[in-house]
């Protein structure tokens, strides 16, 4: 069986502590998330926002930590016409360690026409945690090219089984001398050659 070394996340880790995620979970976690996958939507005050669904972002989570992750509503609340919450998604790695990432998710609270109260409280408050689990997964870097494109930078491995042999070293050969022939005959005769 062919164990694969975990990458040094930190360089806390790169000096003792050993990371648990493989090369492979780092890498699904950071590579550019699929075309497909990727909508847009119109932003508050202009302006168009890329964003991925919770239903990519569980995929995701789910693929790269084996359902081994929780997600909690630690808090949440409504400010004017915005509900908030503040999310904890926790994963364990394969020593049973774990790692914790905290974030803020917002929705709008959509009111009933009449103003007597909320249209689907409830179903804003999913959307806002949905948000915030998005947010969340985005700092251990799944879908950081949609939400942090200036800082993205596609990682790409590339396993080699042996380095290549290297390569000898051949000695150029001397120059053949060449004979010029000042008649044009003969020069237009060598051009053609050339061609």
């Amino acid at each position: 069986m062919n164990k694969r070394k975990p990458i040094a996340l930190t360089l806390y880790e790169k000096l003792g502590e050993k990371a648990q995620l493989l090369p492979e979970q780092m890498l699904h976690i950071m590579q550019a998330t699929p075309k497909d996958h990727i909508y847009t939507r119109p932003a508050l005050g202009g302006g168009v926002w890329d964003y991925v669904t919770g239903v990519y972002v569980k995929k995701v989570l789910n693929y790269v930590f084996g359902w081994d992750w929780d997600f909690i509503v630690k808090e949440h609340g409504v400010e004017g016409n915005l509900i908030w919450v503040l999310g904890q998604l926790k994963v364990r790695t394969k020593d049973g360690r774990e790692i914790v990432k905290e974030q803020f998710g917002r929705a709008g609270a959509k009111k009933r026409k009449d103003g007597t109260g909320y249209l689907d409280f409830g179903n804003d408050l999913k959307a806002a945690t949905t948000d915030a689990l998005k947010k969340c997964a985005s700092e251990f870097g799944i879908a950081s090219d949609v939400y942090g494109k200036n800082e993205f930078r596609e990682i790409k491995y590339e396993e080699i089984a042996e380095l290549p042999k290297p390569v000898k070293e051949v000695k150029a050969e001397a120059p053949k001398e060449r004979v010029i022939i000042e008649s044009k005959l003969d020069i237009a005769k060598m051009r053609g050659e050339l061609k």
